[in-house]
C-alpha cells in the first residue's frame, strides 16, 4: 500500500511539473505582435524572466528593434515610486529581460520597441505574490 501511495504521489508531482506554466500574453504594438511570457504565473516578490516575442503583420520575427521592459508600480500614497527599466537582449528569436519585483501588489509591465526610430508601447498588468 506504501509503494501505490508513493507512486501516486511521485506521478501528481510530475504532472504538475508538466503542466506548469508561467504568464502569457499576446498584443498588438502599433503595427507588430508581442507575446509576452514571464516565467512564473503568478510573478514573484524577486526575480523573474521574461521573454518577448516581436512578429511583423507577416508572422515574421523582427530582430533588429531595441526593446526596454519598464516594469512599475502604480503611485500609492505615502509610498516612493517605484519604476524600473531594463535592457532586453536578442536571443535566438526572442528578446529576453530580468524583472526584480521588490514587493507583492499590482505591477504595470510596458514593453517598448523601438524600431527605425519609432516607438510602440504595449502595458501588460500583473499581480506579483
Amino acid at each position: 500500500m506504501r509503494k501505490i501511495f508513493s507512486l501516486i504521489l511521485v506521478l501528481a508531482f510530475i504532472s504538475g511539473i508538466a503542466f506548469a506554466r508561467g504568464y502569457e500574453a499576446k498584443k498588438m504594438v502599433g503595427e507588430y505582435e508581442a507575446e509576452v511570457r514571464i516565467d512564473r504565473s503568478p510573478p514573484v516578490v524577486g526575480d523573474n524572466n521574461i521573454e518577448i516575442e516581436i512578429r511583423d503583420c507577416g508572422g515574421n520575427c523582427i530582430k533588429d528593434a531595441k526593446v526596454l521592459v519598464n516594469y512599475y508600480m502604480p503611485p500609492m500614497p505615502r509610498m516612493a515610486p517605484m519604476n524600473y527599466i531594463t535592457d532586453a537582449k536578442l536571443k535566438g528569436e526572442k528578446y529576453r529581460a530580468k524583472m526584480n519585483f521588490i514587493m507583492s501588489g499590482p505591477w504595470i509591465i510596458a514593453i517598448k520597441i523601438n524600431l527605425g526610430g519609432k516607438i510602440s508601447t504595449a502595458k501588460f498588468n500583473v499581480d506579483a505574490q
